[in-house]
């Protein structure tokens, strides 16, 4: 790549059998919901992930959607939300016409902060016939989406703990993490649900697409139900509840799967490219690399960049005229317009969080050449400071 050329932040890498396995599907005419590449791509990854099922949808909010649907959210409710993620949580708690409550992360994960969770449960909830509610609001707490900011684990035992004592379901946010390990297992498995989404710059891609998985059978057949229009006869247009239009299609789940072959090298390439930059920028001032805690191994899906003397925003207009992508952190939840009304606890790290930490360059086929320039140019940015 030469020195003037475009670096963008994260694309697709479609390098092994996609093309093959689409064209197959293609040429076979199995190329809308139903097929043998959906079947085989549900079976593949939920043995990848380490689950019992999964089952494929259009995309990650979809995801979101049919699983807090599963574990029982109904209109009136509430539902915990990191204030730091990207909105689709937040929305999909809005299609079930509940509420969601903000809470923050923590430096360590950048995800939801236990301490935080527990606090919450204590001072602001209350117990009553075996469910948790907002004492302030009287609603029920009807489930928690914990998200894996960025690739990185949060500390799911704790949450787990602290919600298997309130009975409030989790339903993992893992759209970002697939293939990152929490205490030696895969992301997504530890919830009653997990969701994944395959966007054009994840880890991989289906190009749109996203997966729920569960060790739960009945929640699994309930999403497959619920996801096909919940058409109850094979031949009769018959439909026993409301459903929705969610099946992924054949000859993207064709995609997924020749994605999936690769998922070892992705993360391998990933987890170098990064490692690359941590060593790169050790002695520039004012910028380090945020680092994987102990008990996890991040997919580092995204590369945050932690911030003291310049602003994300500020970086990356001065990334953009030497031709290098970056993107700032989500705009906090609680801020933006449609969920100013719903409550925030303990956002003050996630604030924190927004305003230092951008993300640079981390595709999958990202060059030992490329991330050397990315990280010349931040040098250069940091000396002009």
């Amino acid at each position: 790549m030469s020195s003037n050329s475009f670096i963008p932040l994260s694309v697709p890498n479609l390098s092994g059998n996609e093309w093959k396995y689409a064209e197959d599907a293609i040429k076979t005419g199995w190329v809308s919901s139903v097929g043998s590449y959906v079947d085989e791509f549900e079976q593949k990854f939920a043995e990848f992930v380490g689950v019992k099922r999964a089952i494929a949808v259009v995309n990650g909010t979809a995801a979101l959607h049919i699983s807090l649907m599963l574990a029982g959210v109904e209109e009136g409710d509430e539902v915990i939300v990191p204030d730091l993620t990207f909105v689709a949580p937040a929305n999909a708690v809005a299609y079930c016409n509940a509420t969601p409550v903000f809470l923050g992360s923590e430096w360590s994960t950048l995800g939801l902060d236990p301490i935080i969770l527990q606090k919450f449960l204590e001072e602001k909830c209350e117990l009553k016939d075996g469910q948790t509610f907002n004492k302030n609001t009287g609603r029920r707490i009807a489930a928690i989406i914990p998200m894996h900011t960025f690739g990185n684990p949060v500390d799911m035992d704790p949450i787990l703990k602290l919600c298997q004592t309130s009975n409030i379901p989790v339903i993992e946010d893992a759209t970002e993490s697939l293939g990152s390990l929490y205490k030696g297992a895969k992301t997504g498995s530890f919830g009653l649900l997990g969701c994944f989404s395959f966007n054009g710059n994840k880890i991989m891609t289906t190009g749109g697409g996203g997966m729920i998985v569960t060790n739960d059978e009945k929640l699994a057949d309930r999403a497959k139900h619920l996801s096909t229009t919940a058409k109850s006869d094979p031949i009769e247009y018959d439909h026993d509840e409301i459903g929705y239009n969610y099946r992924l299609v054949n000859v993207l789940a064709a995609i997924g799967v020749g994605q999936l072959e690769q998922m070892g090298d992705f993360v391998e390439t990933k987890r170098r490219n990064y490692d690359c930059y941590i060593k790169n920028l050790s002695n520039v001032q004012g910028m380090q690399m945020f680092v994987e805690q102990e008990h996890s191994e991040s997919n580092y899906w995204m590369y945050p960049l932690i911030l003291e003397t310049i602003t994300p925003m500020d970086l990356t207009r001065a990334l953009g005229e030497k031709r290098i992508q970056a993107r700032p952190v989500w705009k906090l939840m609680h801020t933006l317009p449609m969920f100013k009304h719903c409550e925030s606890f303990g956002i003050e790290d996630s604030e924190e969080i927004y305003n230092k930490v951008l993300c640079i360059p981390c595709s999958t086929d990202l060059s030992e050449e490329d991330v050397n320039r990315v990280c010349k140019s931040l040098e250069e940015v940091a000396n002009n400071e």
